[in-house]
């Protein structure tokens, strides 16, 4: 309320008082006792009447004023809020929108004849395409890319710029992030007993160029992978599930390729063959670097490459096992076993190698002792042909020749000489060519070289085969390789010919 309308309502509380005082004097000084009678009904019309007068002013009317005035007031009053409103709303929206402005990403450089290539300029017919009649040629093709690679690998929610942590109002929602407890979001769990795939075009469609496919593997910060084969030539392929087009080829001269590994940082490829030399190939550079091997050891047929990329641990004649180092490519130390090697794998920490041979037995050897720190028998397994160690190092899976897969507690065998396994697969009744775990170690695949179609895939923590697993519409052949992409989303299954089978996970979303 105004300071003008203050002092009006204090002016009209004095007048009414005044009133009241002289009303008061005129009846002390009223005349003779024996017109008391008639001075007091003339005092009481007469307080009536002052009465009256001051009920014509009520106490709200004072205060207030009358209701019309009242209305007006507040009609001016709430307009005067939403005119604040108003104005509060539209300099928050313009600072909102100022800030929208500078949270999109500015690319860091543009090249302005990127804009006027179409497809046409690019797409041409070829024998595996067919014609390209469906096609927008007029399209730009940066935009047909871009949409190709948002369609093939969405953009996760915590990497969008306006992501927000979303609480609950609740008191036990409040309570639990108090006190360090963290409420998992709802996710659709994988089904044990049946998998949702769907069959897609070969992954190297484009060429069928490499042979007898000995190795597959997906660059982790790119949506492609790396196909190599035993006539020399390695292909890098884009993944879409339709084209899965050939990017570049690597081409080695009577060099067949038996194992290829990359390394973790993705931009370097390790080619090793029968051969007294190996590769190692620079993706970014396209660049290829020839190195021979130490005298004592004559074939580089099966490796791995250390998850620190520090480290590579080579399969050698004699049960010896030599370990490399990945910068220089010198030989630090070489391990000594009884049997021959058949598969190798390095723990998460690089500490470690875990190294199953042509009998029953595995050994763990220990990087910094540089010695044999444990060894066990694995039960039911007479040759051991493969292994795998997932990648939370909490499962281990044994495949042996007589075409059983063992499941360990990886932390229960390092304590046991004879430990027991947790799951015993026998589906397969042919020699284990390959078991592989999926990122989530939620899904294991084995599969087997001798038979065609014998791969199968088994679902953790239940143990469980997946039963429409393979399907009768997808011909799979003699599969030697299964490979998971980074995050799952695709299976590749190498087989003894040249073809590589492509299936899309559909349980999880990104490649």
């Amino acid at each position: 309320m105004s300071d003008s309308e203050n002092e009006s309502i204090k002016d009209l509380l004095e007048c009414a008082e005044e009133y009241e005082n002289l009303l008061q004097e005129k009846l002390k000084t009223s005349g003779k006792r024996d017109d008391r009678a008639s001075a007091a009904v003339a005092v009481k019309n007469k307080k009536h009447k002052s009465n009256n007068d001051i009920q014509e002013i009520p106490m709200e009317k004072v205060i207030f004023g009358d209701k019309k005035n009242l209305l007006k007031n507040f009609a001016a009053a709430v307009g005067e809020t939403k005119n604040l409103n108003q104005i509060k709303e539209e300099v928050i929206g313009g600072e909102n929108d100022n800030r929208n402005e500078t949270k999109k990403r500015k690319p860091a450089w543009t090249d302005a004849d990127d804009t006027d290539i179409t497809i046409g300029d690019v797409k041409r017919r070829t024998r595996f395409s067919g014609p390209q009649d469906h096609v927008r040629k007029d399209k730009s093709y940066t935009e047909y890319l871009t949409s190709r690679y948002v369609r093939t690998v969405a953009q996760p929610n915590w990497a969008s710029l306006d992501h927000k942590k979303e609480f609950g109002d609740s008191e036990e929602e409040a309570l639990l992030q108090t006190v360090g407890f963290v409420a998992k979001p709802d996710r659709s769990t994988l089904l044990p007993t049946h998998l949702k795939f769907k069959g897609l075009k070969d992954l190297n469609r484009a060429t069928y160029a490499e042979g007898a496919i000995t190795s597959i593997q997906f660059i982790p910060k790119s949506t492609a992978t790396l196909v190599a084969g035993l006539k020399g030539i390695a292909t890098i392929y884009s993944i879409d599930g339709y084209q899965n087009e050939k990017l570049h080829s690597i081409r080695f001269k009577n060099f067949p390729i038996m194992c290829a590994r990359l390394k973790p940082c993705g931009t370097k490829a390790i080619f090793g063959s029968s051969r007294r030399k190996y590769f190692v190939y620079d993706l970014l550079t396209a660049q290829e670097t020839s190195y021979n091997l130490p005298n004592d050891i004559t074939i580089m047929r099966n490796f791995r490459v250390s998850p620190c990329g520090r480290y590579m641990a080579v399969a050698g004649r004699f049960g010896n096992l030599h370990l490399f180092d990945a910068a220089s490519q010198e030989l630090i130390h070489s391990f000594k076993q009884e049997e021959d090697v058949a598969s190798i794998c390095f723990t998460a920490d690089s500490k470690s190698i875990i190294c199953s041979s042509l009998s029953s037995k595995i050994n763990i050897f220990s990087l910094p002792m540089q010695r044999l720190a444990h060894s066990f028998i694995d039960d039911g397994c007479l040759n051991g042909s493969a292994m795998d160690l997932s990648l939370d190092q909490r499962l281990l899976a044994t495949g042996s020749m007589e075409g059983v897969v063992n499941v360990y507690d990886f932390q229960k065998v390092q304590t046991s000489a004879t430990p027991q396994p947790t799951k015993t697969f026998l589906n397969l009744r042919t020699s284990i060519s390959d078991v592989k775990f999926n990122n989530t170690a939620e899904i294991l695949a084995m599969s087997s070289a001798e038979v065609p179609s014998a791969v199968k895939l088994a679902h953790f923590p239940s143990a469980t085969v997946f039963s429409n697993f393979p399907s009768e519409k997808i011909k799979i052949g003699k599969i030697r390789v299964v490979e998971f992409s980074p995050n799952s989303g695709y299976l590749a299954l190498g087989s003894t010919r040249k073809v590589v089978n492509f299936l899309r996970l559909k349980h999880y979303k990104y490649y």
